[in-house]
């Protein structure tokens, strides 16, 4: 079996999963790094904010495979749906209902990369995590496509999935890469811009202001800015303001999966900040199951700013 019905093989593999696909030479990565750094010798993109982003997440994007794997010559990038989830508070006797959006759930990481690695290491070939921006790469491998408020849309999935990469050693002689690529849905809508509470979609290109998204201020531990209103969040953490009004997603806005309920007691703990290895051991596989274990230090803000905003 030649390199290319390994990796024909591998994408029906990954569909049959319920992932969609792409594989790419690696020969691409300095184009990517050269995209970043162009937004940002033009500003496009905001040098500050850029920082702040790697330095809060610890991007160190690899452009070029680590040394322990420097025979890697293809880059793959997977996507998988997932819905919103509906996470439920118990407080002062009432409930309140709120929103987890698509990608932060992380369960699914694993089971791509497990099915990557047994399929290509039955063939001699080995596979291993890459960071790399994401959005940008899928665009680039025409797996996705931008809309104007900076995020990537799969053709019958809108905005509802999580995107992974991934380093292979297979040769990759398909050459799917391609010029960035906005929706053409996006050339006569401009409901995310008139939706977005901060104004941070602009009509004129497809690269937010960063540094005026609600997401970037709730995954961030600093305190919010006076100047946004209680009223604009509407996530446990991230916004889905611009996705909920984005016709792309009119199919999937209404995708939601209960989550679970915290009750009264469970939510005092959590907006009384206390400590992680001090929680009941229920309320912590709770955390964990929703993928929120690591934000855990957030969500005593982030939940006070919601329970606030319905008050």
């Amino acid at each position: 079996m030649n390199t290319d019905e390994i990796i024909t093989e591998l994408h029906q593999y990954l569909t049959d999963a319920g992932f969609k696909s792409s594989v790419v030479s690696i020969r691409h990565l300095p184009a990517l790094q050269s995209d970043l750094e162009n937004l940002l010798a033009q500003r496009i993109l905001n040098r500050d904010f850029y920082n702040d982003i790697i330095s809060r997440y610890d991007l160190q994007w690899q452009f070029e495979p680590l040394t322990d794997f420097a025979e890697a010559t293809s880059v793959i990038i997977t996507a998988v749906r997932q819905p919103k989830v509906s996470v439920k508070f118990k407080s002062s006797g009432t409930i309140d209902s709120t929103i987890i959006p698509p990608t932060y759930l992380h369960d699914t990481d694993e089971k791509a990369l497990n099915i990557i690695a047994t399929h290509l290491g039955n063939h001699g070939y080995k596979v291993s995590d890459a960071l790399l921006p994401t959005k940008l790469l899928a665009v680039h491998c025409g797996l996705a496509r931008y809309g104007k408020n900076n995020i990537a849309y799969i053709d019958g999935w809108g905005s509802f999935f999580r995107l992974r990469a991934y380093f292979s050693d297979i040769p990759c002689t398909a050459d799917n890469w391609q010029d960035v690529q906005m929706m053409k849905l996006c050339e006569k809508c401009v409901a995310c811009v008139k939706n977005c509470p901060t104004g941070a979609i602009s009509d004129s290109r497809f690269l937010i202001c960063g540094e005026k998204c609600i997401t970037y201020f709730n995954e961030g531990t600093d305190g919010f800015p006076e100047w946004i209103d209680p009223s604009w969040h509407n996530c446990l953490i991230g916004c889905m303001i611009c996705q909920d009004v984005c016709p792309a997603n009119k199919e999937h806005t209404g995708w939601i999966v209960p989550g679970g309920e915290f009750s009264e007691e469970e939510t005092q703990l959590i907006m009384k900040g206390v400590p992680k290895d001090k929680l009941p051991l229920g309320t912590a596989e709770k955390l964990k199951k929703l993928c929120m274990w690591d934000w855990y230090n957030l969500l005593r803000r982030n939940l006070g700013m919601l329970i606030e905003s319905k008050t």
